[in-house]
């Protein structure tokens, strides 16, 4: 693995609990928090990724037929 020296500003507390993190696993404070940039990476690309659910139209029967798409004609629908 690759890695560059580098200064960055960092929450207190989000240091404060890599640093109980590192403690904790035995692991250098740079690994522990490059690690966590890791996963919030990845899980940033895996929620871009998702795709949105296919909404599918249904015909719930009844005598109204109204376009959801127009606005107005569902507004004046409500206003009656």
């Amino acid at each position: 693995m690759n890695s560059m020296k580098t200064s960055l500003n960092i929450d207190d507390r989000v240091f404060r609990e890599a640093k109980k993190e590192s403690l904790r696993t035995k692991k250098t404070l740079s690994e522990t928090i490059s690690l966590w940039a890791r996963l919030g990476l990845e899980s940033l690309k895996t929620k871009r990724n998702k795709t949105k659910p296919k909404i599918e139209f249904v015909d719930l029967g009844g005598d109204s037929k109204i376009d959801l798409t127009n606005r107005k004609q569902w507004m004046d629908e409500i206003d009656s």
